[in-house]
């Protein structure tokens, strides 16, 4: 790392979303350094212990290129990552999922952000901002080096929380109309799982699931990773009866898992900590407690109770609590969930979203609702969207938004939240920071075309190629036959189907 403390482009944060855009502003030519408080790059992905990444796909069509999809085959290339697998199933899930193993996620990123000429700054947390009017100038750095203020000519919140933009007097809002935000998790993996004996217990007791769907691979990866992928929700009743007698402490009625790369290694998005505020360091000490408190209970309770844990063990928790939600800075303008919903189009779209509105139960145990009692899973008519005014906070200059804070409501937030989302927003962010620094403009001022030219020259996707969609869809039909015809699947998850027939497309 130099020791300069000026730039063009200073990213802060280093999740999914603020390593797309660091990547992305190094390439594009600006002096970009990005500030993380580990000391691995990841966020969620790797501190957080998420599974796999999200679909990047709506249906069978790929809508989450250029950096992002680089990203994620040179993880499968290294042997650290199955690529996207196609899901027989996509509800609770999504149309596909990409597994990787965190390590060789956080030596990939770092590799890549040194490969753009991005300076990294690890251990370091911003502590305040500096701002001249409405104008932010730079960040106060707090680390084993005491404090030190770094400038430049555009910053990227790539925090989650929008913590740079709230210390600037960016206006926002808080979760839902309520002010109430999405539940947080504590992730966690067991070992040793006899993964053969808990997918025929799947196969014969599918009443006992909410869901299920398994895996197809459409393209090759490392015969040292566990091959065969599926995902579940459900025990319900085996869940019910250790929560009715107390000997299981959890915050939801059923549990979610899936494979992992690794073979016996299974992971768990199954705690549920609601009432948690992402921006209060207390509140997050009693989520991080309470999420421990439900690992050590299921982890055990797992063992004694499920088909196929017997010999398992607690293999890894997240190195912190996952947050879904908390603020969501204002923006020129605000995305709504009718727009994900009808899978509107923008003449200024930066990225292309695709998940469903995923909305975690906020208060209960319960899973997802047909009445919306419970979490809420709806589909979008189509993909849509993302603007890039949604990146520019109002009144703020000086500051792009990335991530899960960019202007949107809390339902449209349910849908690009997701790592695959985060990826493309920041993909974004970090080109349009990047032309601002370099043209000497304000992130307002620069025009569409400019962020427009520079996204596809780094091949981000933007419009539907109905060619390519075609293309893909014949490969994934081939490869759901070819799975089906060689056994890899058991044709048993996905809706409305027999034994033995194709998943429709």
């Amino acid at each position: 790392m130099s020791d300069t403390t000026d730039y063009d482009v200073i990213v802060c944060g280093g999740g999914p979303s603020g390593n797309m855009a660091a990547i992305a502003a190094g390439r594009a030519g600006a002096k970009t350094l990005i500030i993380e408080k580990y000391g691995f790059i990841g966020g969620m992905a790797t501190s957080g212990w998420l599974g796999p990444i999200s679909p990047m796909h709506f249906g069978d069509e790929r809508v989450i290129a250029g950096i992002p999809e680089e990203f994620v085959d040179r993880m499968r290339q290294a042997g650290g990552s199955t690529g996207h697998l196609r899901c027989t199933n996509p509800h609770g899930s999504g149309a596909y999922l990409g597994f990787y193993d965190r390590e060789h996620y956080k030596w990939t990123a770092i590799q890549m952000l040194q490969e753009a000429g991005v300076d990294i700054l690890f251990h370091s947390f911003v502590s305040d901002v500096v701002v001249e009017g409405d104008t932010v100038k730079g960040v106060e750095v707090a680390n084993k080096s005491g404090k030190r203020v770094y400038t430049a000519k555009t910053i990227v919140d790539a925090t989650g929380d929008g913590d740079v933009a709230a210390l600037a007097g960016a206006e926002h809002t808080v979760g839902n109309e309520h002010g109430v935000s999405q539940p947080g998790t504590l992730m966690f993996d067991m070992a040793n799982v006899d993964t053969d004996r808990l997918k025929e217990y799947m196969d014969s007791h599918l009443d006992a699931f909410e869901w299920a769907s398994e895996m197809v691979a459409l393209q090759p990866f490392s015969d040292d990773l566990q091959q065969q992928h599926f995902v579940g929700q459900g025990f319900l009743d085996e869940i019910g009866r250790g929560l009715n007698s107390g000997e299981l402490y959890l915050g939801r009625n059923s549990i979610l898992f899936l494979t992992t790369t690794h073979p016996g290694l299974v992971h768990f998005n199954s705690t549920r900590i609601a009432g948690v505020d992402g921006r209060s360091a207390e509140s997050l000490t009693e989520g991080e407690i309470d999420g421990r408190k439900q690992v050590m209970s299921l982890s055990s309770y797992l063992v004694k109770h499920i088909p196929g844990f017997e010999n398992a063990y607690l293999a890894g928790t997240g190195t912190q609590i996952g947050i879904r939600e908390s603020r969501h800075i204002t923006g020129e303008y605000v995305i709504t969930g009718e727009d994900v919903y009808e899978g509107r189009k923008f003449d200024d779209v930066i990225a292309r979203g695709y998940f469903p509105i995923d909305i975690h139960n906020l208060k209960g145990k319960e899973g997802y609702s047909e009445h919306g009692a419970g979490g809420v899973w709806t589909d979008p008519q189509d993909s849509y969207d993302i603007p890039m005014r949604t990146l520019i906070p109002v009144r703020m200059n000086g500051l792009v938004m990335a991530g899960r804070a960019i202007s949107a409501t809390h339902e449209a937030h349910g849908s690009l939240r997701t790592q695959g989302g985060a990826m493309g927003i920041g993909h974004a962010a970090g080109v349009l920071a990047s032309q601002a620094a370099l043209r000497g403009e304000q992130p307002r001022e620069v025009p569409y075309e400019t962020v427009e030219k520079v996204l596809l020259e780094q091949k981000a996707s933007l419009r539907r190629d109905p060619a390519k969609v075609e293309r893909e869809r014949a490969a994934a039909a081939e490869a759901n036959e070819r799975a089906l015809a060689e056994g890899k699947i058991t044709g048993l998850y996905f809706p409305g189907a027999l034994a033995g027939t194709a998943p429709r497309l």
